[in-house]
């Protein structure tokens, strides 16, 4: 469009320069520059239109614009029938007349006509009704709630992932909380104990915020307490009305601390319908020369606890493969959702009518104080 705009407006500035050295102007030079004026004067408003409310405008009667046929159609009349309907005065000296061209006389001839139908034009757009649309998704009544459990652990520091695992875990976290718009969402920070950072909420800025302003130490950093981890989720989790419920635990032990085992909390979270998948974030040994000689997760814990639950247990070497994961997750647990949304409408025609008006009233002032013709 702004190619268009820019191709029209030069050639209306080009038909203008030109009728300033053609003597006598023929009804064809006139309708060029007519239609020149009216291909400008399109673009410009397209493009206004495209810049500033292109995806929030709608027109509620868009019929209304068969009408623009009717003011280029009295632009066009205009100019090819003006020495038909113009008054003329007989000159006894006829020789003696000097045709002139200048600024002054397009103005003259130009001005009040192209004002008059840029008046018309405005007003067949505020016919159309035009309407800001500011639309609102609604969020499904029951969709799927989700509890993520991040371990704060002193191991989460090792580099074996990169640039290390807690920070790798966050991140991949955090694109996981911004796939799921529609679900509700809250965080568990553990090590020796667990703690609620996050409630389940549809404010995911404010959920990224919080699970990126964890850190390693948070909690006393030398213990893992899985059991009491699940525990909180699933009190958090038990009443939910969601049709779904799930809990994905991210670790890179094996659990030794807490009150609850790990396997009495995967049997409790079973009973309220909580599906839990368990997630290992540390290399194998051999598989990194950053990882443990030892392998330090206990997969059959982690293995047996997704089981009980009816989730899944997944292996992560690196941080590709711990984004993987969250993406297969994702895939899993997929919410139908059928989008709704409330609309309000703005009416904005009153503006276009008024910037009609004032057309109108400065093309009359113009041809009958400023711009007047003697026949």
């Amino acid at each position: 469009m702004i190619y268009f705009f820019i191709i029209s407006t030069g050639l209306l500035l080009g038909t203008l320069i030109a009728s300033l050295f053609v003597r006598t102007q023929s009804k064809w030079m006139t309708a060029a520059v007519a239609a020149a004026g009216a291909a400008a004067f399109s673009a410009a408003v397209a493009l206004l239109f495209m810049r500033f409310a292109a995806d929030r405008a709608e027109f509620m009667y868009p019929w209304a614009f068969l009408l623009l046929i009717l003011p280029f159609g009295v632009f066009l009349a205009h100019t090819l029938m003006r020495g038909v309907l113009t008054r003329r005065m007989n000159y006894s000296m006829v020789h003696l007349k000097i045709e002139q061209s200048s600024l002054r006389v397009l103005f003259t001839h130009w001005l009040p006509v192209t004002l008059y139908t840029a008046a018309l034009i405005l007003m067949i757009i505020a016919l159309a009704r035009p309407v800001r649309v500011d639309r609102t998704v609604l969020p499904p009544s029951e969709g799927i709630d989700i509890i993520l459990l991040m371990d704060v652990s002193a191991s989460m520091q090792k580099i074996d992932f990169y640039p290390n695992r807690f920070i790798a875990a966050q991140q991949t976290a955090d694109r996981f909380i911004a796939k799921r718009p529609n679900d509700r969402i809250g965080a568990v920070a553990f090590a020796k104990a667990a703690m609620l950072q996050a409630p389940l909420t549809l404010d995911h800025d404010a959920l990224r915020e919080y699970i990126n302003s964890l850190y390693v130490g948070m909690v006393d950093p030398n213990y893992t307490a899985i059991g009491d981890a699940i525990g909180v989720a699933a009190n958090h989790l038990k009443d939910s009305k969601a049709k779904s419920k799930v809990i994905i635990l991210l670790t890179d032990g094996d659990s030794n601390a807490g009150t609850i085992e790990p396997l009495m909390a995967a049997k409790a979270a079973a009973a309220y319908g909580i599906r839990v998948y368990t997630v290992g974030t540390a290399s194998a040994p051999d598989r990194n020369p950053y990882a443990s000689s030892t392998d330090e997760i206990n997969e059959g814990l982690m293995m047996e606890i997704a089981s009980l639950t009816g989730g899944k247990y997944y292996r992560a070497n690196n941080e590709k493969e711990l984004d993987k994961i969250y993406d297969t997750i994702n895939e899993l647990e997929k919410t139908e959702f059928a989008p709704s949304a409330t609309i309000h409408r703005t009416d904005y025609f009153q503006p276009v009518l008024l910037l009609a008006l004032l057309c109108a009233l400065l093309a009359l002032t113009l041809e009958k104080l400023f711009l007047i013709k003697v026949p």
